[in-house]
């Protein structure tokens, strides 16, 4: 979700919540490790925030937004490892492309 869409949902339930407590409560989760906040590559305003979970890679869709996890594939990290003597910590992963839904619109045009 973005943190718009947090900010309009915790709004059916406390109406005078106010975007700064949003936007601080997302940070402090982040920064405690409880939410991830995700650059997809759509724009500083397209920010996503997700529930740490196992991890996994991205697929997003240029065209309509639509946003999917995908399972992690693990070798290339440790192939890296081994190529380039990294000691890697964390990667973020994000596929762009088109979903089924629009990749018809895409070629059309």
């Amino acid at each position: 979700m973005t943190a718009d869409q947090v900010l309009r949902r915790a709004r059916r339930e406390l109406p005078d919540i106010s975007p700064a407590t949003v936007y601080n409560t997302l940070h402090e989760l982040t920064e405690l490790g409880m939410l991830n906040e995700l650059d997809l590559g759509l724009g500083m305003e397209q920010r996503r925030y997700e529930i740490v979970a196992e991890e996994h890679d991205h697929l997003v869709c240029l065209r309509c937004g639509r946003i999917e996890d995908v399972p992690r594939q693990n070798g290339m990290a440790s192939s890296l490892k081994e190529d380039y003597d990294f000691d890697i910590v964390d990667r973020r992963v994000i596929y762009l492309g088109h979903c089924p839904d629009c990749v018809s619109d895409v070629k059309v045009q």
